[in-house]
């Protein structure tokens, strides 16, 4: 797993000597459940600055010493991290962790913490953060098995291997006050988190139901601003015909005036028959819409010989929205559906914004090849076109994913229907799947265009022609099913 912090900058100030017990030695903290102790004089001795995290002794207002943290400006996340027993913490008596923070300064900041065990395919943690007003002291607590107060990923208590607090990428330097780190009893226990390392076994659910209530994404409670739910002869459905249809999406890519129909990388090109022709590629069901693929005649198994449905949002979307689709999706070698967002506004009148690209925020992709036939390797990204200089540096804050960027929990995403969506806080998007996160990453937007949505069935890969030769031409395998698409906002 990557973690946002840089490699470690040893910054150890020793004052006076910090207490060995028994208790520390078999990896339990005291009674106190403090995990960092003062004896005599402030003891700073095992702390470790990150990412150009420095600390020292501070003093809050009533004068007792603090430990005293300086976040430099960095485009890394700066912070300390807490010494730790050679085996971890058993803290499996303990609900989580906290510890209190003041803020001396005149701006308010947002601080995290965060506790993880050590893996050798990805760190489980748990984290929290907080904001502190200038000239406040608040409590930041970590309960076990929660991320961002939702579920989080597994974590064993038994063995805390690192306890890290730090802040998002700072424009400017700034300096808090933290005392007491501690463990605290929970006064219940703390649910089960899904276990999510590479290759497990359905740690999320594996299929879900189309939720009644409109107004509520999954698991969050947002103010919803658009709907579209698809079905003929559904009684909640906000798109029913093909005229519905026209009136909120379009059917190819902002570029070339709005008609480009495909893109270098991919095989099938994008039309929009109409909806009596058997050609039809937008296919209403009692409750869903299906982009179909389909060979035309004198077409085939090559760049330009398959025909596809698209769907491109009229509606465009800002950082602070939340966007979500409940859909079932394509298989077999080659079949490639994505879910995306992409600079660019295309007004009522016919003209274009500013069109640049990247960025693009990609919520899910499945590349069916290689050894890939059944859609279970989901693909999320930030893409920057390699130039991060110019476009961005996306940086982790947390994931799931595994090395090449792949969320692979060992189920079919095309068996079963799932809720994929992007919680798009301002500069920390969120990927969730099925309500539960599984990457946050800090990113800024910068001057692009507001996003319009993309739900693209694409069907060959040009740039791996040679595992093309597994294709096949079986039109059945290539249906992308949608139940609804549905964006909201935070007022």
């Amino acid at each position: 797993m990557k973690t946002p912090f840089l490699p470690k900058l040893a910054a150890l100030l020793f004052v006076g000597w910090l207490s060995a017990t028994h208790a520390h030695a078999q990896g339990k903290p005291p009674a106190t459940g403090s995990l960092f102790e003062f004896q005599g004089t402030l003891n700073l001795a095992g702390l470790v600055g990150e990412s150009g995290g420095t600390f020292g002794i501070g003093n809050l207002k009533d004068g007792r010493p603090a430990i005293k943290v300086d976040f430099p400006a960095s485009k890394g996340y700066p912070g300390i991290s807490f010494p730790s027993p050679k085996d971890g913490w058993d803290l499996s008596e303990y609900g989580g962790i906290a510890v209190d923070i003041s803020n001396p300064g005149t701006v308010t900041h947002t601080v995290y913490l965060r506790a993880e065990n050590k893996s050798a395919e990805a760190n489980p943690w748990s984290v929290e953060l907080i904001r502190v007003a200038a000239g406040e002291t608040k409590t930041l607590k970590v309960p076990f098995g929660k991320a961002f107060g939702g579920q989080g990923f597994a974590l064993d208590k038994t063995k805390v291997s690192a306890i890290r607090l730090y802040v998002d990428p700072p424009k400017e330097g700034f300096a808090m006050l933290l005392t007491n780190l501690r463990a605290y009893k929970a006064s219940a226990p703390a649910p089960e988190a899904p276990k999510v390392v590479a290759g497990a076994t359905k740690p999320y659910i594996t299929k879900t139901e189309s939720p009644a209530d409109h107004t509520k994404p999954y698991g969050l409670n947002l103010v919803l601003v658009k709907d579209w739910t698809f079905g003929k002869n559904r009684p909640d459905a906000t798109i029913k015909t093909r005229e519905d249809l026209d009136r909120e999406f379009y059917y190819r890519y902002i570029y070339n005036e709005g008609k480009l129909d495909t893109l270098a990388t991919y095989w099938s090109v994008h039309r929009d028959y109409p909806d009596d022709s058997p050609k039809n590629l937008h296919v209403f069901g009692d409750n869903t819409l299906t982009l179909k693929g389909r060979i035309p005649e004198g077409g085939g198994l090559r760049k330009g010989g398959i025909e596809s449905g698209m769907l491109r949002s009229k509606f465009n979307m800002t950082p602070g929205m939340y966007v979500e689709m409940r859909a079932k999706l394509t298989k077999g070698i080659g079949a490639w559906p994505s879910f995306w967002l992409n600079p660019g506004v295309q007004y009522p009148d016919g003209t274009f914004s500013k069109l640049g690209w990247p960025p693009e925020i990609d919520i899910f992709e499945f590349f069916n090849w290689q050894g890939r036939a059944k859609t279970k390797e989901l693909a999320v990204n930030i893409q920057v076109n390699n130039r991060p200089e110019k476009f961005g540096n996306p940086y982790a804050i947390f994931t799931a994913l595994n090395k090449d960027n792949e969320y692979v929990p060992g189920m079919d995403f095309s068996e079963d229907f799932h809720v994929f969506a992007l919680d798009w806080h301002k500069d920390r998007p969120i990927w969730i799947l099925d309500g539960h996160p599984i990457k946050q990453v800090y990113y800024e937007w910068g001057d692009a265009a507001p996003a319009h949505i993309l739900i693209t069935n694409q069907i060959g890969i040009e740039f791996a022609k040679d595992a093309m030769k597994q294709m096949t031409a079986d039109e059945s395998n290539w249906n992308y099913e949608v139940d609804y698409i549905r964006v909201w906002e935070r007022k």
